[in-house]
């Protein structure tokens, strides 16, 4: 018996569950992107299945089909800011739908197996709007319980915006909160954030400025006042980092708002991994500066 596919049907089936797959990869790996890059991303995964209508593919081709299909949605979604962040989403992105389909397969045997078609990689269910709904909800939260159990975090707790006051000038920019990042200047010991330059090179002084561009090869000079080192050390190694310390730094996280005033900005003039921020915040600001809120209230 053949089966009738309804295309409507089939790319609104595809875009729905493309868009909250693509959702689960940003949450499992921490990816802040905006509502309309996975709408785009999630286009892409849903016109793509009307390769369903092609005769039957063999396997290793409708695998490398499969693949280069998920390279174009991961870039349409997430972009590709590092060679790095590009294989980990388009391999998160391709192991998640292999799990979500078949998540979505065995909940559908239980509830309707009729009008249900898999073919080149692509599935097809010949269902009404709300079961769709449902069907995408239910396997939606399932992966989302599992990210929680095994410790995963919502992308929102993890990320904060922060705005930096030097010099008369005031810069804006997300911020990850990073356990990771535990940096203090040696001297004063205040805790530091890490930004990319070209967030806040408005900001920087000229010693700072100078130790950057004699750092790159574009200046030599020596370093003028302003500038501090804060050494670094990572699983590639260690280094050093110019710094300077601003007027103010005031962090907005969730509901709350907290300025804090002894921290140093440390600038990085290259990208710090990911998309979606452009600094990483010692999360001892966040601990200070409610300490000291709590100060002044008691006063």
């Amino acid at each position: 018996m053949k089966q009738i596919i309804y295309v409507d049907v089939l790319i609104a089936v595809n875009l729905f569950v493309n868009y909250f797959l693509l959702l689960t990869v940003a949450g499992f790996l921490h990816i802040s992107v905006s509502r309309l890059r996975l709408v785009c991303g999630a286009s892409v995964g849903a016109l793509s299945s009307l390769i369903i209508l092609l005769p039957y593919l063999p396997a290793p081709v409708s695998f490398l089909l499969k693949l280069m299909i998920s390279v174009v949605v991961v870039l349409a979604a997430f972009g590709a800011p590092s060679w790095r962040f590009f294989l980990r989403t388009v391999g998160s992105f391709y192991l998640t739908s292999f799990g979500f389909a078949g998540l979505m397969i065995a909940i559908w045997y239980l509830a309707a197996p009729k009008g249900m078609v898999m073919k080149n990689s692509v599935l097809y269910f010949n269902i009404s709007p709300l079961m769709l709904l449902a069907l995408t909800v239910i396997c939606y939260g399932s992966i989302t319980l599992l990210n929680r159990i095994t410790g995963q975090r919502s992308p929102n707790s993890l990320f904060c915006t922060i705005t930096v006051t030097a010099g008369g000038k005031c810069a804006r920019l997300t911020a990850k909160i990073d356990t990771g990042n535990s940096l203090k200047e040696p001297f004063s010991g205040f805790p530091v954030i890490v930004a990319e330059y070209q967030s806040v090179r408005d900001l920087v002084p000229q010693g700072v400025n100078s130790y950057l561009f004699a750092a790159v090869g574009e200046k030599k000079g020596e370093p003028e006042s302003g500038l501090r080192l804060v050494p670094f050390r990572v699983v590639g190694g260690e280094g050093i980092l110019p710094a300077f310390r601003p007027e103010s730094i005031t962090i907005q996280t969730g509901k709350e708002s907290i300025t804090v005033t002894e921290a140093y900005l440390a600038v990085s003039v290259k990208k710090l991994g990911t998309t979606g921020f452009s600094a990483l915040l010692n999360p001892e600001l966040i601990t200070q500066g409610r300490q000291t809120v709590r100060k002044e209230k008691s006063l």
